[in-house]
């Protein structure tokens, strides 16, 4: 600045004289390190970290930015075709939301949203409109686009009650349930905005004053609205087949939507006031404006196809009462697919839910499971693992008991009755809760597993007696333990949770952990009839679990030279890192745990390695290849895949990151 004084007769103040201190403040912080932290008293770091830059963009709402949104004016009439845009670019809205982006980055940017009170089609509009545009209809914001949002509020609606209200899913952890004081329609019935788009549709198919050739793509919008608004208040479990119906109409009209072309608009057009992504600065929210990309086009009908295909299979999977085909559906289509197609990596195992617009919502918690008795739970739990339910298992222990005080069948039940429910229900959880609720499942299976070495011990050495599946009752809940212990170790690997030092044993414990569990394979597969479904599913298990525990050493031996030595720092990781293995509940339970985190004998094992120069990874990873290519040229997928032996068969993904390895 060349002159001191400078004149700013046009801000506040105007007449008094500025001057420049940047010389002061500069010369008064000579001697201040640049990499050092000063405080004065009564402004702390905190204070220092809530301030924002006056102007950013992200965080001061009162900045409009470069380029500032027009305002949007309701009354401004629109072509057809704009309307189509701004109803399918509504629905691309809606989709983000689904995906787990906020509302108020989503489907609240839809301006006309906060314009419902004037355009509602109760009001006589057409009186302030004499001299109508005969190509721009004033019914079209009325009679259609106003219907049509309310039709995409009532339907947030229904989705955030039903979120709200699902135990298995937490706000901010797993979704975003701020509505940023926005009325979403909570008070207005259902069958009243089910009418009003009925009504919409009908005035869209007929009337003369929309063209001929966008009547149909107009009605086929809004009755696809209708149809998704009937699918979220419907109970699938009580009316499957009319849920079914409505999963066909919507498709039909998804269908026909496709096979028009792409709906464009141009950059003037009114119909972009429609949307501001800056609309957050106008909302009661605490949250920073964010720009979310929405999907237009081929990409927003592949997603809302997708959610379709979500809905189809939870109708699908809401009438296979089998616990093994809910297990396979999470695991191969929720969790192995997805991640195969994104992740270049073996190790990576993640959870759809909360973060795809495949719905998340577990449909097998009280809905279903109450229509059955806990012995059907039970006997559904051994009968798709071994062929024999868990009343053919406790009438031949009772039988054949030889103590004094009866059996501890009850206490088994007791705590499976636990861990079935609560399993079955944690397979919808995201990966961090799931894998929390894994670590203190596995010391109830282990006391399940005490009692039953229990009851294996004081059976009658009779040969009837020994030649049936009881007396392999400790290797059977071994088999879910070993399950869930696997889990614990690989979803560490996801959540990257693993240091370099820590990662060669989660490998070699989980080749140890598939050992034992092929160990249990091979001791009940006798006793299971190889016509059976359970003995094709424990066979195709078995392939896979070989595959595994070969790749996982392979793991280890390619990253053991990144094992510490240093015993200080080594064992007080291990301990930190397999706190769930040792805690106290163990002391109480006589019975050793089968595979239990062993530091002392991995790091012999290391030392071992250290002079023995022929181990190679180069074995396993091919006897893991040949495993996984025999899998798919037999195509066997087990015994419960039922409808999703596809996605069984396309392990050989993980066929390709083998030789990747390699």
């Amino acid at each position: 600045m060349d002159d001191a004084v400078v004149d700013m007769s046009e801000l506040p103040g105007e007449g008094l004289a500025f001057e420049d201190v940047t010389s002061v403040f500069a010369n008064a912080s000579l001697e201040m390190d640049a990499e050092t932290m000063y405080f004065m008293e009564g402004f702390t770091l905190m204070d220092a970290m809530s301030a924002f830059e006056i102007g950013e963009p992200r965080l001061d709402t009162g900045y409009a930015g470069e380029h500032p949104v027009e305002p949007l004016n309701p009354f401004t009439p629109l072509l057809p075709e704009e309307v189509c845009w701004i109803l399918d670019r509504a629905l691309a809205a809606e989709m983000e939301w689904h995906s787990g982006n906020m509302l108020a980055h989503t489907v609240f940017t839809l301006t006309y949203i906060y314009e419902l009170g004037v355009i509602d089609d109760d009001y006589r509009l057409s009186d302030f409109f004499p001299e109508e545009d005969p190509q721009r209809p004033i019914e079209l914001i009325t009679g259609v686009l106003g219907p049509y949002i309310q039709g995409v509020l009532k339907c947030v609606d229904l989705t955030w009650r039903e979120l709200r209200n699902n135990e298995l899913i937490h706000d901010s952890e797993d979704w975003q349930s701020d509505k940023c004081e926005v009325p979403v329609l909570e008070g207005v019935p259902v069958s009243f905005i089910l009418e009003k788009l009925q009504n919409a549709a009908n005035f869209a198919g007929m009337s003369s004053k929309i063209p001929e050739n966008w009547r149909q793509p107009l009605r086929t919008r809004i009755l696809l609205r209708k149809t998704l608004l009937e699918l979220y208040d419907m109970d699938v479990c009580k009316h499957h087949a009319d849920y079914q119906n409505l999963l066909n109409r919507a498709r039909e009209c998804l269908e026909y939507i496709t096979s028009e072309p792409d709906i464009q608009v141009p950059d003037n057009s009114p119909a972009r006031a429609a949307f501001d992504p800056y609309i957050s600065r106008r909302l009661n929210t605490c949250v920073p404006v964010r720009i979310v990309p929405v999907v237009t086009g081929e990409m927003n009908w592949s997603t809302l196809r997708s959610f379709l295909d979500g809905l189809q299979e939870m109708t699908t999977l809401v009438v296979r009462h089998h616990l093994s085909i809910w297990e396979v559906f999470i695991l191969h289509k929720l969790i192995w697919l997805p991640l195969l197609t994104v992740f270049p990596g073996f190790w990576k195992v993640t959870y759809l839910a909360q973060r795809s617009p495949t719905p998340c919502l577990c449909p097998f918690g009280d809905p279903v499971l109450d229509q059955f008795s806990f012995t059907w739970a039970l006997d559904q739990l051994f009968s798709e693992a071994t062929g024999h339910s868990w009343s053919d298992i406790v009438a031949t222990v009772k039988e054949a008991w030889t103590q004094p005080t009866p059996p501890p069948i009850p206490q088994i039940e007791r705590k499976l009755y636990k861990l079935i429910i609560h399993g079955v229900k944690s397979s919808w959880f995201n990966p961090s809760r799931r894998r929390r609720y894994l670590m203190k499942a596995v010391v109830d299976w282990h006391e399940v597993y005490d009692f039953c070495i229990t009851i294996a011990g004081a059976l009658r050495p009779n040969p009837d007696v020994q030649n049936h599946i009881a007396t392999k009752l400790p290797q059977v809940v071994s088999l879910f333990r070993l399950e869930a212990i696997r889990e614990i170790v690989l979803a560490g690997f996801q959540l990257e949770l693993y240091t370099p030092e820590e990662r060669p044993y989660a490998y070699y414990y989980t080749s140890r952990v598939v050992e034992a569990h092929i160990e249990c394979c091979d001791e009940i597969l006798p006793f299971i009839a190889g016509h059976i479904k359970p003995f094709q599913e424990m066979t195709y298990q078995r392939q896979v679990l070989q595959a595994i525990g070969s790749l996982s050493h392979a793991m280890f031996l390619i990253t053991a030279p990144l094992v510490s030595f240093d015993w200080d720092q080594t064992r007080p990781s291990f301990y930190r890192r397999y706190k769930w293995a040792y805690r106290s509940d163990y002391d109480r339970i006589q019975t050793p745990p089968l595979a239990h985190p062993d530091l002392y004998e991995f790091m012999r094992l290391c030392m071992d390695l250290i002079h023995d120069e022929e181990s190679s990874p180069q074995s396993h990873i091919q006897y893991a290849e040949a495993t996984l290519k025999e899998i798919l040229a037999t195509k066997n997928t087990g015994g419960w895949a039922d409808q999703w032996m596809p996605e069984r068969l396309k392990v050989r993904a993980v066929t390709s990151i083998v030789r990747l390895t390699i």
